[in-house]
């Protein structure tokens, strides 16, 4: 693999359907990533499997766009089936709710992969796939029934555990050579502090970087030309729906204090420092809001992706991707997606 293109990249497609569709939500939907990338895109509107990046398009023909979109299509009818069981076993017959799909790759730095599958209804773990052992992990009676079905299928399983180290990985790396001009570029971050005192009298120092890209990045806090290694909050470092990073640290001072406090920040070959004041001011929960829905569904979602990935180490751990599912509403229901098979 080029010099440039080392690092960890993931593949990661998301896979959602939901109950109640009147609220002009697509009843199905998948999205395809490759790191913070959106790369294809379904849904029970269009039918159609498209692509959301120039270099897929340019890359694959027609005959691979018609192929996974008669897939999807079927895809889209199991997942009605299998929710509407679902929400019998549960004795959901009415209201909203969700089944959710994610399933992917991961090609670490020295060479090693990953790979992981699992699901969630009303966003929460449901089943998850132990490819080691070629089992379901169930998290409830209702799904130790599904885990007992689907483990009679041996072939399934052992498909499944070929797909996610061989097909998942081969696929990734294709990719990878078609965006190569993306996933080899640099973007330094840009940076903004601020100092926010809560009802409570708590003042804290906030540094955000956003907009770089790789994702490596290291942020840390400077008081009075001394570096500070304890006490200091980090954020995830997520995407941002547009193929490009964010991320933030704090630290909680007093305010009468007369110390003077510098942001750190250091990104491939960038460095930067900041000073942020101490100038307190009251939080508000609806100070900054992203406006545009598609911009929505596509930062949450690549921010479970990303989450996921950051979590991931031996076992399935993706906290904030399940929080993000429970987000139940429009936004986020249009938000999940995905499909197993590319």
């Amino acid at each position: 693999m080029d010099e440039r293109k080392k690092g960890t990249h993931s593949l990661r497609y998301f896979r959602l359907g939901v109950s109640d569709s009147t609220q002009g939500i697509p009843e199905f939907i998948s999205v395809g990533y490759v790191d913070s990338h959106p790369i294809t895109s379904y849904d029970s509107i269009r039918r159609q499997k498209m692509p959301q990046a120039s270099w897929m398009e340019e890359n694959l023909g027609s005959d691979h766009w018609e192929k996974y979109t008669q897939l999807l299509r079927g895809w889209q009818q199991t997942f009605k089936t299998e929710l509407r069981v679902l929400q019998n076993h549960y004795n959901h017959t009415g209201g909203f709710h969700t089944y959710q799909r994610m399933i992917g790759c991961e090609l670490l730095e020295d060479g090693s992969t990953t790979g992981f599958l699992q699901y969630a209804y009303d966003g929460k773990d449901f089943l998850i796939f132990d490819k080691d052992s070629l089992s379901w992990i169930a998290v409830d009676n209702v799904a130790r029934l599904t885990k007992q079905v689907w483990e009679t299928n041996l072939n399934e399983l052992r498909y499944q555990k070929n797909w996610l180290e061989t097909e998942c990985i081969a696929w990734l790396k294709k990719f990878l050579d078609f965006g190569k001009d993306s996933f080899q570029r640099t973007e330094n971050p840009l940076l903004r502090g601020s100092c926010k005192k809560s009802s409570l009298g708590i003042t804290t120092l906030i540094c955000r970087a956003y907009g770089f890209y790789p994702p490596e990045i290291t942020m840390t806090w400077i008081k009075n030309g001394e570096l500070i290694i304890q006490e200091i909050e980090y954020g995830d470092i997520l995407p941002s729906g547009d193929g490009t990073y964010q991320t933030w640290i704090s630290i909680e001072i007093d305010p009468q204090s007369k110390d003077h406090y510098f942001c750190q920040v250091e990104h491939n070959d960038f460095l930067k420092v900041l000073h942020v004041p101490i100038e307190p001011k009251t939080i508000s929960p609806f100070v900054e809001i992203i406006s545009g829905f598609t911009v929505i569904v596509l930062f949450l979602i690549g921010l479970g992706i990303f989450v996921y990935r950051r979590k991931q180490s031996g076992k399935v751990e993706c906290e904030l991707f399940m929080l993000c599912l429970s987000l139940h509403g429009p936004i986020w229901d249009f938000l999940n997606k995905d499909i197993g098979v590319i």
